[in-house]
């Protein structure tokens, strides 16, 4: 044998196809889901499915108890003026009812727990937020559909008439969501309440206050209660996100 190169058994590399490999592995990299992040869908079905029965007694206790708010306020004789102070002051109990969902996020030190996991605590509020919303939403439609005709100034008036103490009621709930810390959940929500009462029986004590000429101040509160609540939502969310509300209770 010759004492020439050695002969090499190695096959020759196609670089061509290697460079194709190294793109389908990227790829397949590329597309493989490391980590599960649940949509917001799958979200909402599971926080429906594992709801405590207590959850759905007094979901189901508000609207049980506007029906019959409303079989009273529509028997014969009743004021009609008397029925929207009424009605606005049921308005804002559900309101604090719903909305103790959220609060129950932040208590018993889980939500350290909660944000840990792959759970998105911001999601959840979001969640706790609609469910709210919409029993909200079913127990103000009903008051207005058959109790709203009890008012001189139609159901227009009406809603806005119990509109206002509940958007002002929702916001004075939340921000002392945040702002009282420690074990103070029930003293929270027990003073919520007085002051959210306090809040609709208010124009009681105004002369005149559900007369159609101060309509356009009822407007104007509602408009700025929408803008404050939405700037509070904002600011309960910034404070999940910073990590500040992890540890209010």
């Amino acid at each position: 044998m010759s004492s020439g190169k050695k002969k090499s058994w190695r096959f020759e590399i196609d670089e061509t196809r290697k460079q194709e490999g190294l793109i389908q592995i990227k790829r397949a990299v590329q597309e493989k889901k490391v980590r599960y992040y649940p949509s917001f869908l799958a979200c909402l079905i599971e926080q429906l499915r594992y709801q405590t029965w207590s959850f759905w007694v007094l979901q189901g206790g508000m609207l049980v108890l506007a029906l019959v708010l409303i079989r009273y306020l529509n028997l014969p004789g009743g004021d009609g003026e008397a029925s929207i102070t009424v009605c606005s002051l049921f308005m804002v109990l559900t309101g604090n009812v719903c909305l103790s969902g959220v609060s129950r996020l932040f208590s018993w030190h889980m939500a350290e727990l909660e944000q840990t996991l792959y759970l998105n605590l911001r999601q959840m509020v979001s969640i706790q937020m609609l469910l709210a919303g919409m029993i909200d939403l079913a127990v103000l439609g009903l008051l207005v559909i058959f109790c709203g005709g009890r008012s001189g100034a139609g159901t227009g008036a009406y809603l806005l008439y119990m509109l206002v103490p509940f958007l002002w009621s929702d916001i004075l709930y939340l921000h002392m969501l945040t702002a009282l810390r420690g074990g103070l959940r029930g003293y929270r929500q027990l003073s919520a309440g007085v002051l959210s009462g306090i809040l609709a029986v208010f124009p009681v004590f105004v002369e005149e206050s559900y007369h159609l000429e101060y309509l356009m101040v009822w407007g104007i509160a509602a408009a700025v209660g929408v803008g404050v609540l939405i700037l509070e939502i904002r600011r309960l969310f910034g404070k999940i996100e910073g990590g500040e509300v992890l540890c209010l209770n």
